[in-house]
């Protein structure tokens, strides 16, 4: 509870300097946080470029937007809600239209598994495309949600919050993405593919 408390004083802190145009306490926030809003974009639209555009214009709106900041809930939880905001947006100027390919070149390294061999590594990259094909037939609200819980590691209620959602909406999307992987999942579950 007290480090929670240091937390939102230190926060609280860092946005008043910001809004008081110090250019070092902005640099701070984005050093905090670019690598989570390109988790965010990146795990959205499966694309390096994309995501890149998702951080710089998520630290833009930031900007823009850091004055009519009131932190009823964590600076965060409020950063990670303009990040998937503008994925939904992008998506949706697209027509919903996304692009979900991405050569080895563009996969966050920590992506990069190493194999013991051949086999497992051809193994490792028709799960990883089946995985990605999964995650393509989820809505973009449930890929938001599983974005957010999983790779994200928030809980259904801060991705809620992330979301603007209920818990209770949040709940539902969980389990029909959980429902619809398990679906599509099942070959490789079952070992068909393997």
């Amino acid at each position: 509870m007290e480090e929670r408390q240091n937390d939102l004083e230190s926060e609280r802190a860092l946005l008043e300097r910001i809004a008081a145009g110090d250019g070092e306490a902005f640099a701070e926030l984005v050093r905090r946080y670019q690598k989570k809003v390109f988790a965010v974009g990146y795990g959205f639209f499966r694309d390096r470029d994309e995501a890149l555009d998702i951080v710089q214009e998520t630290f833009m709106r930031i900007q823009d937007k850091i004055g009519s900041f009131r932190p009823q809930g964590s600076l965060q939880a409020w950063i990670f809600r303009l990040a998937h905001n503008l994925c939904i947006d992008r998506y949706r100027r697209r027509g919903g239209r996304g692009q979900r390919e991405c050569g080895l070149e563009e996969v966050p390294e920590r992506e990069l598994a190493v194999h013991s061999g051949p086999q497992e590594a051809w193994r490792q990259q028709r799960r990883q495309q089946a995985i990605e094909a999964a995650l393509e037939q989820l809505s973009p609200r449930q890929r938001s949600l599983f974005v957010l819980k999983y790779r994200q590691g928030l809980t259904l209620q801060q991705a809620a919050g992330v979301m603007a959602v209920t818990l209770g909406t949040a709940k539902a999307l969980h389990h029909r993405a959980l429902g619809r992987l398990r679906r599509e999942m099942a070959p490789w579950i079952g070992g068909e593919h393997e």
